[in-house]
Order: structure tokens, then sequence, then C-alpha cells
């Protein structure tokens, strides 16, 4: 049997790293998944959980990621698409305001009177 680092999930690994990093490794693995556990490292705490002998010899020679991860697992999380453009109700502009029509320049109120005649008589 050769020497060779025992294969664990990428989680895994990463966090078996960072818990290598914090503590001591003891070859009591219920201590070092309680560390793991208190620390957050859920990945690695159950890995060490489901994996004990694997555990204890990877303590001696080592730990590697593997290459591939199963797809599908429940902690993916599915890309967002872009959402589209909301759509909104458009509304009616508002009709022009009857300005006062005031007549400029010379006449101007005999102007204003013949406006006024024709526009009700």
């Amino acid at each position: 049997m050769s020497r060779e680092k025992i294969k664990v999930p990428k989680k895994a690994y990463e966090e078996l790293v960072a818990l290598q990093r914090e503590i001591h490794f003891t070859q009591d693995h219920q201590d070092t998944v309680k560390k793991a556990e208190d620390r957050g490292y859920m990945n690695a705490s159950n890995w060490i959980r489901q994996n004990e002998n694997a555990y204890k010899i990877g303590f001696a020679w080592g730990f590697e990621p593997m290459d591939d991860e199963p797809q599908g697992t429940l902690r993916d999380v599915p890309v967002r698409q872009a959402s589209e453009p909301k759509r909104t109700i458009s509304r009616p502009s508002p009709p022009p305001s009857k300005k006062s029509q005031k007549s400029t320049g010379s006449g101007g109120i005999l102007a204003g009177i013949k406006n006024w005649l024709g526009k009700y008589f």
C-alpha cells in the first residue's frame, strides 16, 4: 500500500486546511469534529464523522481535494437569470391648458372684444 494523500471533496478539503491552521489535529476524531462544528466548518465535520478511518490515515499522510465533485447537490445554487424589465401602465398626457388669449399690439381692447363676440355669437 503506497502512501497517497487521502482525497476529500473540495469544500471539505478547504475547511480541513482552514481547521488545520487554527487547531492542531488530533487522532481523537470526535474532538476534531466538535472543534470543526464550533468554528462553522460543517462540510469538514460531516466528512470526518462519515470517514473516521480515512481521517486517521489522512492525518498522518495528508489530504488532497478531489477533482470532480458530484453535480446537483443541494448546496448548489442555480444561476440567477436576468429579469425582464417591469411593465408599467402608461398614463395619458394631460390636455393642454387653456390660456387666456390676450392680443398684443395696436387695438388690443378692440381685438379682444372681437374675439369674445366671435366666440359666443
